[in-house]
């Protein structure tokens, strides 16, 4: 359990720190502001090349097709909502500027909650 730093994408200079205690987006910033806030660079470069500094389950890297998210601020849905990791620097784009309801608005229900098929 802990955070990870997920690059939103390959070609912007933008990044999340996400928490797998709360399955949620805790923070974004540039690599400037997250090597500022302590961050480690050799962090900040795995999620340059995979996407993601998590070195376990790679939450977050190129190859995922998307995120579980647990925690909202204006929950629309009931049940596990998915992030699709191409909505990811949208999402982030949102929360850096505040527009927590915008970034919500791009999750979606799980289609498959809890491993079941749809």
């Amino acid at each position: 359990m802990g955070r990870s730093i997920i690059k939103a994408n390959q070609d912007e200079d933008l990044y999340l720190e996400w928490s797998s205690v709360v399955d949620a987006c805790t923070k974004v910033g540039t690599r400037a502001e997250f090597l500022a806030s302590g961050h480690k660079p050799e962090d900040m470069d795995r999620a340059d090349r995979t996407g993601t500094s998590d070195r376990v389950a790679q939450l977050g890297g190129w190859e995922d097709e998307s995120l579980g998210v647990g925690t909202t601020e204006h929950r629309q849905h009931e049940g596990p909502l998915i992030l699709n990791r191409a909505d990811l620097a949208a999402f982030a784009r949102h929360l850096a500027v505040g527009d927590s309801q915008q970034a919500e608005n791009l999750l979606i229900p799980d289609p498959e909650p809890w491993g079941e098929p749809a």
